[in-house]
């Protein structure tokens, strides 16, 4: 089952109308919680977070800090998979729908895994090319190929929108859709090791944050394609996402973190 929208591309489309109740009907009919393929998540997001932090720490022009941690030495990350997930992300296509149908061909490639480590290998990809763009940024004065790689890739475009609302509101700061959805994996990773070790002793919330994480992981990777659109659109000097998708989506992540949070709370 999927979602429409009207075709009427001046018509006012909303996720107020893309209730979770919809999305729900449109996963479960396709996906279940993966049980095949398995690996050490808490690896995967401090290869995410060591990436993403070092990118925007050059983008601000500070060059302290900049060596990753070897925290993730043993990750061994599926190639394969991350490349078709990257090739996802890289369709360009502006708002909800066009987000949603690629939200849905991820979670079609990543049908072997568990709910929370898709939304992980999605992050991944696109901390993979983001922290790719400004790893060429940084040794482009350095680096003939480096310059003249980042001159390939649109870096020199993305440089101008650094100070933009929309780019801050995507990335850079804490509050950004990205971090946001990190915090929200973290969150979910502690939740799902305290329930582990107590499912008896809180069964109820852990059943209730259970029928959560679907939704969870739906949302975040939704946020990521639509992150790597406005990213994309920088770097291609185009059109990005409208301002009130973005606004909608962060007040999104924001209901899923208080969400989460509240679990935390009690457990």
């Amino acid at each position: 089952m999927s979602l429409s929208f009207s075709t009427n591309p001046s018509s006012n489309r909303s996720l107020k109308h893309f209730s979770d109740e919809a999305v729900a009907r449109s996963i479960y009919t396709r996906h279940r919680d993966g049980k095949r393929i398995k690996f050490d998540i808490d690896n995967y997001i401090a290869l995410v977070d060591s990436i993403i932090t070092t990118a925007d720490r050059i983008t601000k022009g500070n060059k302290e800090g900049l060596k990753f941690s070897d925290d993730f030495l043993n990750v061994d990350p599926p190639i394969f998979t991350l490349n078709q997930i990257s090739t996802e992300l890289t369709r360009k296509a502006r708002g909800i729908e066009k987000a949603h149908q690629t939200t849905l061909n991820i979670l079609d490639i990543l049908v072997s895994y568990p709910w929370e480590d898709k939304a992980v290998l999605t992050l991944t990809a696109f901390a993979t090319e983001y922290g790719d763009i400004w790893h060429l940024n940084h040794y482009s004065l350095l680096d003939p190929l480096a310059n003249s790689l980042s001159m390939i890739k649109g870096v020199p475009f993305l440089k101008k929108q650094l100070n933009s609302i929309k780019y801050r509101q995507v990335l850079l700061c804490p509050n950004s859709l990205i971090y946001s959805c990190l915090r929200a994996i973290k969150y979910m990773n502690q939740l799902n090791k305290h329930f582990k070790h107590d499912v008896n002793e809180l069964s109820e919330l852990s059943s209730a944050f259970s029928r959560q994480i679907p939704l969870i992981s739906y949302w975040i990777i939704h946020i990521i394609v639509a992150a790597q659109f406005e990213i994309s659109s920088y770097l291609n000097s185009t059109e990005g996402q409208p301002q009130n998708y973005l606004d909608e989506l962060s007040e999104k992540i924001d209901s899923i973190l208080n969400t989460l949070g509240s679990y935390l709370n009690i457990v």
